[in-house]
């Protein structure tokens, strides 16, 4: 079978039409719209109709119903959801007697106000209470608003303020800002899979306490994505012909598909070596496609009961509770959820501050790159891996540094200069790579010598003749040496790395600059006394040199 983009379903959804005019209007206040990928979503906007905002909430109901062919149901229902935060934010005016009520009243300045009091909101809920909203939360609650409100421009501009504008980019470098999803540590992944081995011997050999069908379901979603860095929707999504030949003898192809790009990503896995000479040694399978089988294996019994349009996936389960009960149908997110739930309740897993270890799919797939980078140092590998189109992705939001790639980045500098030694030179303080200046490069560097862009070179002279500029190199070169004097400078430039720091990828950041700023604090600074340092560190901050002056590195 060939391997292609997913076909797209683009035909509009049919609307009333009533005197010539197309209408598009909610029927009621609550209502249930069906996602084909979630399951039903309700909807009730009873709880927006307070305070006399009834005019405002029913144009948001109308906006949601206006777009249900547009978006996904569960898109339209995280929107109303983080929709109650701008209720908060209109609770607030109210009791400051500002009462914004209609549609109308909604600009440009309610918008900007809103924005200013999102970062203000402190979370009082959840683990982390007390911190700020993240800006995660801040635009994904004002892109619920913006979506909503230009729906309503699009279809009712006469009822909308003509003042109501949006700004341009409210949140810049946000994915840059956010923070990424944390990697579980190597005692965390250890602690893991200790919990999945453990059910895979009950599941196949039968030892332990039995589990059930959907905790099966949910340990096989679990093992896939540690061992694949796939996402959970994805991996919800696999058919039962997701597994297919690859062209080599000892390897195949888990085939996945991504709706958000409308991609399909081919993982190459490994066969057992003698597959007759592996089942009879385990009866756990040793391979992922051998769990993959035994997965379809195991759901199969479910197929004919299914609904027709579910019956090709490999995730199916049935229901136990109210309407759902003995019925055939996929494993959803929120029924994943909940049965990670009870698996990290099963095996009282914690993190390593001794916590319950927060299990969740989303955080198997930086696992798995972290990894995967540990054992072969090649971030292009990582990304064919991951299938991004761009390697800064990759390095940005899914590879976290090892310890010892930064032990060895150190290395790697130290074994290129030597350590810096201190100097007394007529009453002043001089650090220099290997402490061995002859006396005519010192009086040379004390009557001005050859400034840098950082500090001082005792030879700025190439072999050719030419003046070296790379300043960068400075702190592996053994011409390097450091006055008191150039302290203001070299901290200049030291705050102005650190304020370009959001700008550079992290990877790059951590190969080329994390040790030139280490270097600097732990090498150069401490050789000085500690109130200069300060002094020099204030008049950086303060008023930089005018070499590092907004200048960009």
């Amino acid at each position: 079978m060939a391997i292609r983009r997913q076909k797209i379903d683009r035909k509009p959804v049919s609307v009333q039409s009533h005197g010539g005019t197309v209408i598009n209007l909610a029927p009621d206040w609550s209502f249930t719209l069906l996602c084909p990928h979630h399951g039903p979503q309700k909807f009730n906007f009873n709880a927006l109709r307070v305070a006399g905002r009834e005019n405002l909430a029913a144009h948001m109901r109308d906006a949601v119903w206006s777009l249900r062919s547009e978006l996904e149901a569960v898109t339209l229902a995280s929107y109303v959801r983080f929709l109650a935060r701008f209720w908060l934010f209109l609770d607030e005016l109210s009791g400051q007697g500002e009462h914004i009520t209609s549609l109308a009243q909604i600009t440009r300045s309610v918008i900007e106000r809103f924005l200013a009091w999102m970062e203000r909101q402190i979370i009082v809920t959840t683990q982390n209470h007390g911190q700020p909203w993240s800006i995660g939360t801040r635009r994904t609650a004002y892109k619920a608003l913006k979506s909503l409100l230009v729906a309503r421009q699009k279809r009712v501009p006469d009822e909308v303020s003509d003042q109501l504008t949006f700004p341009r980019n409210p949140f810049p470098n946000a994915n840059q800002q956010a923070t990424k999803r944390q990697p579980y540590s190597d005692n965390e992944q250890r602690r893991l899979l200790g919990a999945l081995n453990q059910d895979l011997r009950s599941i196949h050999e039968g030892i332990g306490a039995p589990l059930s069908d959907l905790q099966g379901l949910v340990v096989h979603l679990l093992l896939l994505g540690l061992a694949t860095g796939i996402n959970q929707q994805p991996l919800l999504e696999l058919t039962r012909d997701s597994l297919r030949a690859h062209p080599l003898p000892d390897r195949e192809l888990l085939v996945t598909s991504k709706r958000r790009g409308y991609s399909v990503l081919s993982t190459s896995i490994r066969t057992a070596s003698d597959p007759a000479i592996a089942s009879n040694m385990q009866t756990i399978p040793a391979t992922i496609g051998e769990h993959f089988r035994f997965l379809c294996q195991f759901t199969s019994p479910l197929v004919s009961e299914a609904d027709p349009n579910d019956q090709e996936y490999v995730f199916l389960r049935r229901g136990l509770l109210n309407e759902r009960k003995g019925r055939v149908f996929r494993l959803t997110p929120r029924d994943a959820k909940n049965a990670i739930k009870v698996f990290m309740a099963r095996h009282n897993l914690t993190d390593d501050r001794g916590r319950p270890l927060q299990v969740w799919v989303a955080r198997l797939r930086p696992t798995f790159a972290t990894e995967l980078y540990r054992r072969t140092r090649d971030i292009r590998r990582v990304q064919r891996a991951l299938g991004h189109a761009s390697v800064s992705t990759t390095a940005r939001h899914y590879v976290d540094m090892p310890i010892e790639a930064e032990r060895d980045h150190a290395f790697v500098l130290d074994s290129m200069v030597g350590g810096f030694t201190r100097q007394d030179v007529s009453g002043k303080v001089l650090i220099a790579a290997d402490g061995l200046i002859p006396v005519s490069d010192i009086k040379n560097l004390l009557t001005g010598g050859y400034n840098t862009g950082v500090a001082r070179c005792r030879n700025p002279f190439r072999d050719d003749d030419s003046v070296c500029k790379k300043f960068f190199t400075c702190f592996r070169c053994p011409n390097m040496v450091v006055f008191e004097d150039d302290l203001w400078r070299l901290f200049s430039f030291y705050y102005r790395l650190l304020a370009e720091r959001p700008k550079i990828n992290a990877m790059h950041w951590a190969k080329t600059y994390a040790p030139i700023v280490r270097r600097i604090d732990t090498d150069i600074a401490t050789q000085f006394p500690l109130v200069i340092v300060e002094e020099a560190r204030r008049r950086a901050q303060a008023s930089p040199h005018p070499t590092w002056r907004g200048s960009a590195v």
